[in-house]
C-alpha cells in the first residue's frame, strides 16, 4: 500500500475516532457541570474539567490533521504577512513580557501560498516561543532570500532551549515539551509547510530555540 493511501486511511480513522469520542465526552462534561452545582466538596472537579478540556483539544487537533487541506494558493507578500501576524500576537507577547522584533530585508519577498494556512503556522511558532519564556524575553523574526529561488524565515527565541534528546522528537504526534500541549500543533505546521514545498528545521541550546522555515519564492 502506498504511503499516501496509508495516510488517507489513518486520517479517516482518526476523524472517526475523534467524532465517536467527542459525543460521550460532551455528555460527561454536561453531567459533571450538573454534579458540580449540587455537591459541596468540589476538590477534584477542576482537575476533571481540565483533563476533559485537554481531551477536547486533542480531538480538535486530530480533526484538523485528518481533514483534507483545501489550499488556496495566491501571491503573498511575506513582510506584510509577518507584520500582520506580529500585530495579532503582540497583545499576548506584551502580557508575557516578551518583545517580538521583525527584521526585514530591503528587497521585496513574495511567495505563492495559502495565506490563512501560513498564518496558522507562524502564529503557532510564535505562541510556542512565548510559552517557552515564562519569565519574559524576546523573539526575533528574520527573513532572508537565498539566491533567486528560496527564502528563509527564522523564529529565534531566548527561552531555556530544548535538550538534544528531546529536540530530535519535535514534530512527532503527541510528543510535547509543554505541560498542557498535545504535540499535534508542530506536526500540523510541518505538514502545511511541506504542502507549500518547503521545509522546517529546529535548533536549540541553553540560549534559546531557532525555527527555520524554507519556502520557494514566487
Amino acid at each position: 500500500m502506498l504511503n499516501s493511501e496509508k495516510l488517507t486511511i489513518a486520517g479517516q480513522l482518526a476523524a472517526g475516532i475523534a467524532h465517536e469520542v467527542r459525543n460521550p465526552l460532551t455528555a460527561i462534561k454536561g453531567f459533571l457541570q450538573l454534579m458540580e452545582r449540587k455537591m459541596e466538596d468540589q476538590t477534584y472537579f477542576g482537575i476533571i474539567e481540565s483533563e476533559i478540556d485537554r481531551i477536547e483539544l486533542i480531538l480538535s487537533e486530530l480533526l484538523v490533521l485528518a481533514k483534507p487541506q483545501d489550499f488556496k494558493f495566491e501571491s503573498v507578500y511575506l513582510p506584510a504577512l509577518i507584520e500582520d501576524i506580529k500585530t495579532l500576537i503582540d497583545t499576548q507577547a506584551i502580557m508575557n513580557n516578551v518583545k517580538i522584533e521583525v527584521v526585514n530585508t530591503d528587497e521585496p519577498i513574495t511567495i505563492n501560498g495559502d495565506i490563512n494556512q501560513l498564518k496558522q503556522v507562524f502564529i503557532n511558532f510564535l505562541k510556542n516561543a512565548i510559552e517557552a519564556m515564562p519569565n519574559g524575553g524576546s523573539c526575533i523574526i528574520e527573513m532572508k532570500a537565498i539566491g533567486e529561488n528560496k527564502v528563509k524565515i527564522f523564529f529565534k527565541d531566548t527561552g531555556d532551549g530544548i535538550p538534544p534528546q528531546l529536540l530530535k522528537r519535535i514534530g512527532e504526534p503527541f510528543f510535547t515539551t509543554k505541560e498542557n500541549g498535545t504535540g499535534l500543533g508542530i506536526m500540523i505546521s510541518k505538514q502545511i509547510i511541506e504542502n507549500h514545498h518547503g521545509t522546517v528545521h529546529f535548533w536549540s541550546d541553553k540560549k534559546g530555540t531557532i525555527i527555520e522555515v524554507i519556502l520557494p519564492l514566487q
